[in-house]
């Protein structure tokens, strides 16, 4: 694989702690996978020697699939997933190490656990501060490692949260990590890591920051990362960009700034917009692609655009390229060019509509029964089904004494309901008799589901555990065909990141969108990092929209939303 000077330098470095700053488009998947090749083909290391986080499932597949073509079968040997995924695989082969059962462990998203802390919440009497902080404290836990103190107001009901979580066998989504944290001696015993390899690391919390570093010193291995502060878009889940600038002299540095994705025009604009950032690593990004004569200027902003002008300029486009993404801050403003394109019979797929289905409490209910098919100590499970199995609340309350009293779950002490009974031996483990069954027994439920699961399986194992565990960390991306090559996709802007079209429309570029209301400089600094991602997108022309500055609501409000200063800023004006 033809590699340019910069690209060359990153791959084949000695270091033991590099940082590749990757520029939009300048081919980091493409080092990422020579990097990993020159270590074993070069260096002699092993591929069970070396394992490498991507931030989605989809990037990992596709790093695995280009690696494969790259070195053969060696590469299903290296250790690759997201970090979420990857503890879970260790999870299952080490989790008794842990207290847990290893094969029968359940996953709760994050609608699942919020339903189990308020259910925990009422049992407990606690009022709606100790609910706040229980919440607070649970999301920093995720984020930083970091427990409350037993004097904070919420630490009990944090406390008893965990608890009953490990009773029912069970993590939350963000515990995933604090599994995997707890498990790193464990591994450093059973497995020899050389190298770490980490992609998107501006994108990363700091408990996934620690648990890096606590992996490269356990291991003893190698760290290579690569990634862009200036496209760091995840502060609200945690993510702490500012880590790599102030421990930048920890790193030795590598540029890539070669952009192969857009012309000029837009790889210009966005550098104009991103340089107006004080807490980044300076690079500036070169375009060695040519305009093409279908749009020379290659960005341009069109004013008062709706929704319905937004249809508009993207099916006029998609009638002469090849493909058009609309993005948007809100998925609001993306539901209704949806709902305009599905009247129109207009073919387009929407990047995140599947995932609020898979937030739903019926999708959520509907798999508490597969759920429970695997793991019979779900309590958690077994509560979100109670009143479709026809236990009342009192009833319930019998069987939670009854079990305590006997040490047995209460899917193992439940007698009632012949057909719930007998819905753990039929299922088997067959994914597609499990879900056939609950949908015959209780086909209100969740018709969605059955359709969710039908695609599932037919590229998929048929069996409920290995389901259960893609399920755990299913991602809007996920929902990326691969066919999107022509016609219109609607996508959130985080929901686009790593994508690229040729042709880009972002929606809503007003002040109040995109900026949202930022309160001091590290909030618009994020917000200007949001903007270049979706800008970065493009490869031909970047059409920006602004929504009409001032409207009416329905009882005769004025609103004002001037256009976006970032408009101003993408032209290199002051």
């Amino acid at each position: 694989m033809n590699l340019d000077t910069q690209q060359k330098d990153a791959v084949k470095t000695t270091s033991t702690r590099a940082l590749v700053l990757a520029g939009a488009g300048s081919g980091k998947t493409r080092v990422l996978i020579e990097r990993i090749a020159w270590l074993i083909e070069t260096q002699k290391v092993s591929p069970t020697e070396i394992m490498a986080f991507s931030f989605t499932r989809k990037a990992s597949g596709e790093i695995r699939e280009r690696l494969k073509q790259r070195i053969g079968g060696k590469a299903h040997a290296v250790h690759m997933g997201t970090m979420h995924g990857l503890a879970l695989d260790f999870i299952h082969r080490f989790g008794e190490l842990i207290g847990l059962r290893p094969a029968h462990v359940t996953i709760y998203g994050d609608w699942e656990a919020g339903y189990l802390l308020a259910d925990m919440a009422q049992e407990m009497f606690a009022k709606k501060p100790a609910i706040k902080a229980a919440k607070e404290a649970l999301e920093r836990y995720y984020q930083t490692g970091e427990e409350p103190k037993e004097e904070d107001t919420g630490c009990e009901l944090f406390t008893v949260f965990l608890a009953r979580c490990r009773e029912n066998n069970a993590l939350t989504y963000g515990a995933l990590l604090i599994g995997l944290r707890l498990l790193i001696p464990a591994l450093a015993k059973y497995l020899h890591i050389r190298h770490v390899l980490v992609d998107e690391i501006q994108d990363i919390d700091q408990l996934q920051w620690a648990i890096i570093n606590e992996m490269v010193c356990a291991f003893n291995a190698n760290l290579f990362t690569v990634g862009d502060i200036d496209q760091s878009i995840y502060e609200f889940r945690g993510a702490v960009p500012r880590y790599l600038v102030d421990h930048s002299e920890e790193f030795d540095i590598y540029k890539l700034e070669t952009n192969y994705r857009s012309i000029p025009a837009i790889v210009e604009a966005a550098n104009c917009l991103i340089d107006r950032n004080q807490g980044r690593i300076t690079k500036t990004m070169r375009a060695i692609r040519e305009a093409q004569s279908l749009s020379p200027e290659g960005v341009q902003v069109e004013r008062n655009i709706q929704s319905e002008g937004i249809v508009a300029l993207s099916t006029a486009r998609c009638s002469t390229e090849a493909s058009v993404a609309i993005l948007s801050r809100k998925h609001a403003l993306l539901a209704k060019i949806d709902r305009l394109l599905e009247e129109g019979g207009i073919p387009h797929a929407y990047i995140g509509k599947t995932t609020a289905l898979t937030n739903s409490e019926p999708f959520r209910r509907f798999h508490a029964f597969l759920k429970l098919s695997v793991n019979p100590f779900d309590n958690f499970s077994m509560l979100l089904i109670r009143d479709i199995i026809g236990l009342s609340r009192e009833g319930y309350g019998q069987i939670r004494l009854e079990a305590a009293q006997t040490g047995e779950s209460h899917f193992q002490a439940f007698k009632g309901n012949k057909d719930f009974i007998q819905f753990q031996p039929i299922c088997g483990g067959s994914l597609s008799e499990c879900a056939e069954y609950v949908n015959l027994k209780y086909p209100d439920l969740s018709p969605e589901s059955m359709t969710f699961i039908q695609n599932y399986i037919a590229g998929h194992p048929d069996d409920v555990p290995s389901y259960l565990d893609w399920l755990a960390t299913f991602d809007a991306q996920d929902e990326i065909r691969g066919d999107e090559s022509e016609g219109i996709t609607l996508a959130t802007i985080h929901a686009a990141k790593g994508l690229e079209w040729p042709v880009v429309i972002i929606a809503g570029c007003n002040e109040g969108i995109i900026p949202a209301r930022p309160n001091d400089l590290d909030e618009i600094e994020g917000e200007r990092r949001l903007m270049y991602v979706a800008m970065t997108r493009a490869m031909d022309h970047l059409i920006l929209t602004v929504r009409p500055t001032e409207s009416t609501d329905a009882v005769g409000r004025i609103h004002n939303s001037p256009e976006s200063r970032f408009i101003l800023e993408l032209q290199g004006e002051r």
